[in-house]
């Protein structure tokens, strides 16, 4: 459980990351943080059900795949380019 609230606060924080350079990217994220956070206190209070658990599972997964992609857009991408360009006469 201590590894998921890491994520949480990791997840939560992608957007202030991704503001500057993709902002619009950073604004589809937001209603999935917020439904992952709902959905994180419903599991706290022991009130989701097999369906809530199923829906809290593909959220999480949908954050952790979303995460992956904006640290590559972030990061790797510009790299990329700028290794491309500097091998191109």
């Amino acid at each position: 459980m201590s590894i998921f609230m890491i994520y949480l606060f990791v997840a939560t924080a992608t957007p202030l990351f991704l503001w500057i350079e993709k902002r619009k990217i950073a604004l589809w994220h937001l209603p999935f943080l917020v439904l992952m956070w709902v959905y994180f206190i419903l599991y706290i209070s022991d009130q989701l059900g097999s369906v809530g658990q199923f829906i809290f599972f593909t959220l999480f997964i949908g954050n952790v795949i979303f995460a992956h992609i904006a640290a590559f857009l972030l990061y790797a991408s510009p790299l990329l380019a700028s290794r491309n360009h500097k091998t191109q006469p």
